[in-house]
């Protein structure tokens, strides 16, 4: 019997989506959102960022893309043969849909977690993702769905191999990305940050034409243009909008990106999508290996090492992740120059 035919069910699940229902606070608040909301005095620099907080950074969205894609195509295989449930699923959640998650969730929170079903023999013989929204564990270690401690063999928790999660390890560099797009979303609508109204003249100009002049101005800033009257005595200068303040925000904003790709532990080349040096191959082929050795298998070989524990599969079964389909080398043609000798 499967995951979703299962008369015990530990979380309840939508047959239309294949998701699991969850009694927890979703939508427009997190944990940390929900604590600020509560709380808004609250220092919230030291909250983890959300995921969807997180991905409104392109380069996050682009790099996240780009690890669950490849990661999501490649399939897991055996030394003793295929295990089929290892590549199938039930419902409307796809094997590719279901490794793409377990990947997020190594890459955001550094954990991941799956309910599976067994055999008679007490091996895993189905498996499905939990959204890490609906668990957690104690301090003895113990999973807690939608806060109930449940039985331990019906779910198989996934450890990631990095100290922190993404959204603990870089909520700095999150938070200045969007407080940055903010000022740049700011400067957008309003170019001048600051407009300073100065007395040129004895002041002549009455407190009432004073303030329509501030009106007209505001409305001509905030729409589309327009004229403002001026009274004498009076002069318009704007203050702020320095090209030197506008190139440090451009160079900030390049520099978080680097950033954001560091923590992601993927190339600033291929958020770019470019393939580095336009007159040979060389580096795109360095750049495609570096990318599975050193970015994509860090999130899907602790999949398949979780996988090949004995609590998992049978003794001596060892699940490794099939590499094959991702293509790491070139021809020799496309290695070398485009321009040759005679």
């Amino acid at each position: 019997m499967g995951i979703f035919d299962r008369q015990k069910r530990i979380a309840d699940y939508n047959p239309a989506t294949g998701f699991p229902q969850s009694s927890q606070v979703t939508g427009l608040f997190s944990p940390s959102t929900l604590a600020l909301a509560l709380f808004p005095d609250v220092d919230s620099s030291q909250f983890p960022v959300d995921a969807a907080t997180a991905l409104t950074a392109p380069a996050v969205y682009r790099g996240i893309h780009i690890l669950s894609s490849v990661g999501s195509r490649l399939p897991l295989t055996t030394n003793t043969g295929d295990l089929a449930w290892l590549n199938t699923s039930e419902g409307a959640i796809t094997p590719a849909k279901r490794t793409a998650s377990i990947i997020q969730d190594l890459i955001f929170y550094n954990e991941s977690l799956v309910q599976v079903d067994r055999d008679a023999s007490g091996f895993v013989s189905g498996y499905l993702h939990i959204p890490h929204s609906l668990w957690s564990l104690d301090a003895q270690g113990n999973i807690l769905l939608n806060g109930k401690k449940v039985p331990a063999e019906q779910y198989v928790y996934i450890p990631g191999l990095m100290p922190l999660g993404f959204l603990e390890a870089a909520r700095d560099s999150v938070r200045q990305y969007r407080n940055i797009m903010a000022t740049v979303n700011n400067r957008v609508a309003v170019p001048e940050p600051v407009v300073l109204t100065k007395e040129t003249q004895p002041l002549e100009a009455t407190p009432e034409e004073i303030d329509e002049m501030r009106d007209h101005l505001q409305a001509a800033l905030t729409g589309r243009g327009g004229m403002v009257h001026v009274p004498y005595g009076l002069d318009i200068v704007g203050y702020g909008a320095t090209d030197s303040t506008n190139a440090l925000m451009l160079e900030a904003r390049e520099a978080l990106r680097k950033d954001l790709a560091n923590f992601l532990g993927i190339t600033v080349g291929l958020l770019d999508g470019t393939n580095g040096d336009s007159n040979t191959y060389n580096n795109a082929v360095d750049e495609r290996n570096e990318l599975l050795e050193l970015s994509v298998k860090t999130f899907t070989e602790p999949i398949a090492d979780r996988l090949s524990q004995n609590d998992v599969t049978p003794e001596g079964v060892k699940v490794s992740v099939d590499y094959s389909s991702f293509k790491t080398n070139v021809s020799q043609a496309n290695t070398e120059s485009p321009l040759t000798d005679g």
